[in-house]
This record gives structure tokens, sequence and C-alpha cells, in this order.
């Protein structure tokens, strides 16, 4: 998939929909759009087909969407559709929601632990995620006993290890290095 060529899509978009001052409606239209597209696997088969004609295409989304999204919706996703570029959709998507959150102030992270947090800790994650950060953060939290004790938190594209797996490897490569 030509990532960059999304990413130049859902700019577009999203600057778009930040000038017409509807960001949050073309989020939930897309957002329709991607479960259209994985519950119902014709729809997704007749976008992606190159059998299917553009103006065919572009009429049964006309037809389909017209007073279920947006215009710009519509529009955008008729420019894809003219583009031959309807395969880029899932991707578009997902970076026009990175950049709506990054636009709210809002951080995705992820802690894997190895027990379960209490609300208490939890909270005090956030918070320390909070001020390391300078904005708001939606925690998802997994459980995988491995990691023994800790945390392991991904937020965006770092990975903050402060698990006891993890510290038990680095003490392992650094006695390794020193006897060495």
């Amino acid at each position: 998939m030509d990532t960059k060529a999304a990413r130049r899509y859902a700019s577009a978009l999203f600057n778009a929909s930040r000038a017409a001052g509807n960001t949050e409606r073309v989020q939930a239209d897309l957002a329709l759009l991607m479960e259209c597209w994985n519950r119902t696997p014709a729809f997704r088969r007749t976008l992606e087909s190159p059998r299917i004609a553009g103006e065919r295409k572009q009429d049964l989304v006309a037809t389909v969407f017209r007073d279920a999204i947006d215009p710009l919706t519509l529009l955008f996703l008729r420019l894809l559709i003219e583009k031959r570029r309807e395969a880029l959709l899932p991707a578009v998507t997902t970076i026009f929601g990175e950049l709506a959150d990054e636009l709210r102030g809002l951080v995705w992270a992820m802690a894997i632990v190895a027990t379960p947090l209490s609300d208490a800790d939890r909270t005090r994650l956030v918070q320390g995620l909070r001020q390391r950060t300078g904005k708001e953060i939606d925690l998802a939290v997994v459980v995988n006993e491995d990691i023994i004790g800790g945390a392991i938190v991904r937020l965006g594209d770092t990975v903050i290890d402060g698990s006891v797996r993890g510290a038990l490897e680095r003490l392992r490569e650094s006695m390794l290095r020193e006897s060495t």
C-alpha cells in the first residue's frame, strides 16, 4: 500500500474538514464507511474491483451514501474512486483519526502489565504520561504475565520499558559486557 499517498489524501481531507468546521462529522463518516467496508464484503469487492467502471462505483456510492454522510466526505470518496485509490480508504481513515486526535491534544497509549491495574494505579500512570507529553492520554491496558512485574508503555513511537523482565535483561546484558 502507498502510505505516502494515503497520508496526502488524509491530510487534504483533514484540512478541508477543518476549514469547513466539520472534522468530527467527517471522522464519523469515515468510521461508517469503514464499518461498511469491513462488514459488507460485496461493498469492499465492488470498490476494489478494477473491472467495475469508476462511473458505476460513483453512482453506487452517491445512491447509498447521499443522505448518510456529509457532502465533503461523499466528494472525497468520489475523488478516491476517480483517482482509482479506493484501496487507500482504510489507511486514510486511520491517518485522519490520528490527525483529529492530534488536533484535540489526545495521545493513544498502551500499557502492558503483569497484573490488572487498580483504578489508582491507572490514574497515576495516566497522570504521569500526561505530564510527560502535555497531552490528554487515552490508555489501553493489556495484561501479560510474561513481563513478571512493572509495565511496558507504548506511547506513539516511544516504548518505555519499566518491566521487571526488561530490567533483568538489561542487567544480564551489562554483566555480559563486563565479563568480556
